[in-house]
């Protein structure tokens, strides 16, 4: 399976604009062979932003059988585990797997041992294996995984979901809504005209506005909040200082009528 990621037809926009990008806030269902395909583009260096065609990517979603699980080599292993996914398109690709280590944090007791709460990596003598909701995901079990790109060495998969696959309806299933993702939405370029780029351009304007009043305000707010503080301060100091120079007088009253203790 070959994948059109990489062929470019039309401009990128700006980063301002994602937001009216119909893959950018969602989970892009992908391919492996895709996901390698995919562009980095001139402004965007690492910021995890990819690109099929000039659409930017940041989430992905995946299917794909299990072909191995290891732990990360050396030290990592206590860090990472590293899955293996086929997805029959040409290309494996490994997903990094979370790992939590070390005590528990304010005493908080997580749900998983990962930072995937419904999966757990299991190791015994140095051999790793999966287990999601509690039940063993054997070598060859099919798996749904969305998460972000990232590079090591090669690009792989930071983990966020995980989701073991039922039977073969869910699989297809998945395949279908891919197939239909790709064919409504990425083998089209993204094009905004003059007057959709205007709106986004006055909606950004009237939030930025709106930021500067909040600012404007807790600035206002903390202003006041340090000449109320000030003015308590000066109170506290003024009776302070009444009281001292009483102290140093010797001026309190029944202070002339006080015993030494041998008196």
């Amino acid at each position: 399976m070959t994948s059109a990621a990489g062929k470019r037809t039309a401009p990128i926009h700006k980063k301002t604009y994602f937001g009216a990008s119909r893959t950018w806030d969602t989970w892009n269902k992908l391919t492996a062979s895709d996901v390698f395909a995919l562009t980095e583009e001139p402004g965007f260096e690492g910021q995890n932003i990819y690109f099929y065609n000039n659409h930017p990517i940041r989430y992905v979603y995946l299917c794909g059988i299990v072909q191995q699980v290891d732990l990360a080599p050396g030290a990592g292993a206590n860090k990472f585990a590293l899955l293996s996914l086929d997805d029959g398109s040409g290309q494996t690709i490994e997903v990094k797997i979370a790992r939590r280590y070390g005590p528990d944090v304010d005493g908080e007791v997580y749900p998983s041992n990962t930072v995937v709460d419904n999966l757990n990596v299991n190791a015994t003598w140095g051999l790793a294996s999966l287990s999601i909701d509690g039940r063993p995901i054997p070598i060859g079990a099919i798996l749904k995984i969305k998460g972000t790109i990232t590079k090591f060495r090669q690009r792989q998969i930071d983990l966020k979901r995980v989701f073991a696959v039922r039977d073969t309806n869910e699989e297809v299933a998945f395949w279908a809504a891919t197939a239909k993702h790709r064919r409504e939405v990425l083998s089209r370029p993204w094009l905004l005209t003059d007057a959709e780029m205007r709106a986004i351009d006055n909606e950004i304007e009237v939030e930025e506005q709106k930021e500067r009043q909040r600012k404007s305000e807790r600035k206002a707010k903390y202003v006041k909040y340090e000449e109320r503080k000030a003015k308590n301060d000066e109170k506290r100091e003024r009776s302070r200082k009444k009281v001292q120079d009483l102290l140093d007088e010797g001026a309190l009253a029944g202070s002339n009528i006080i015993k030494a203790p041998w008196e």
